[in-house]
């Protein structure tokens, strides 16, 4: 009976042990954008999870602030296929969704969108990496460019 305990312990620690290491880590980044339509700067946040070995889904949030009498908010939803070029530097194809809302002096607007591009990183050091991305948002009427260059934390 001891030997039975002994073997459901040993695989109760070794199932937990293997959860630990496969356990996705997850990556919170800061961005200052820039797009071209109303030549707007911005700030960034967005919440990077792994799905699978290369895949990985991003919901972002970016504010850029008033010029020519327009604000912006929008709310992305990406994905990435993140392949390594080097040990410490990878490069990613951006697909996704958006919804924008834009606050105009007159009456606001509100747009569904995709968008398209690509990005690198570079890692910093086992938690932090560096990053920059160009991407396309296709919305009616306001398509735009939109680069950003951040940092990640990964936890």
């Amino acid at each position: 009976m001891k030997k039975l305990q002994a073997t459901i312990i040993a695989a109760a620690g070794m199932t937990l042990n293997m959860t630990a290491i496969e356990r996705p880590q997850l990556e919170l980044g800061a961005t200052y954008n820039y797009s071209t339509e109303y030549k707007q700067s911005g700030v960034g946040v967005k919440l990077q999870a792994p799905v699978g070995r290369h895949f990985r889904v991003e919901p972002e949030i970016i504010y850029s602030n008033q010029h020519h009498d327009v604000t912006t908010l929008h709310l992305n939803l990406n994905v990435h296929y993140v392949m390594p070029m080097t040990q410490h530097m990878n490069v990613y194809p951006i697909a996704g969704v958006s919804y924008s809302h834009w606050g105009y002096v007159g009456p606001n607007a509100n747009r569904w969108g995709a968008n398209l591009g690509a990005g690198i990183e570079h890692s910093l050091g086992k938690k932090l990496s560096a990053l920059a991305e160009l991407r396309m948002q296709a919305v009616k009427q306001e398509t735009q460019i939109i680069t950003s260059i951040g940092v990640k934390y990964k936890f």
